[in-house]
């Protein structure tokens, strides 16, 4: 339990650093709408990262990708030991959390009234792929209303 805990307190911490803009509303500008290895579609607008990572230590899975125009990150950070689907959603009984930040503030599931799933197809010590939907809540100053995050993929080598 300490050890989610602390987990937890760093992916928020890494979308916490990601915040601080003026503008009050999740925003998506589609700088990046082609299809990368890491895409979603973000408040009904496609977004990629071209350049994503990610890290399998242990039964912890983190996923992390930012768009072209350095304007919008997508994280995925769960508890997992063989492919499957895992919830992110808020209350789960496992470590799991999607997050969501920008410049205007981040958003994360693991928070009340965050829910999700991560379904994991692939999963070797080098490569994960998979699929992701999640609605993520305020998490920092300056992030209002709830994003939502469909047809999310990712297939990534490491």
């Amino acid at each position: 339990m300490r050890s989610t805990r602390g987990l937890s307190t760093i992916v928020l911490l890494c979308m916490v650093a990601c915040g601080g803009s003026s503008s009050t509303s999740p925003n998506n500008n589609g700088s990046n709408n082609s299809a990368g290895p890491l895409s979603a579609t973000i408040n009904g607008k496609a977004w990629s990262s071209q350049f994503p990572t990610a890290s399998y230590h242990g039964s912890i899975l983190a996923v992390a990708g930012l768009d072209n125009g350095l304007t919008a990150s997508v994280t995925l950070a769960l508890t997992v030991t063989a492919p499957g689907t895992f919830s992110v959603s808020s209350g789960n009984n496992v470590f799991g959390n999607g997050g969501y930040s920008t410049p205007v503030g981040g958003w994360a599931t693991a928070l009340p009234g965050g829910t999700g799933t991560v379904t994991v197809t692939t999963l070797t010590s080098n490569h994960v792929a998979g699929t992701f939907a999640f609605d993520a809540v305020p998490a920092t100053t300056g992030a209002t209303g709830t994003v939502h995050i469909t047809n999310g993929k990712f297939d990534i080598t490491f």
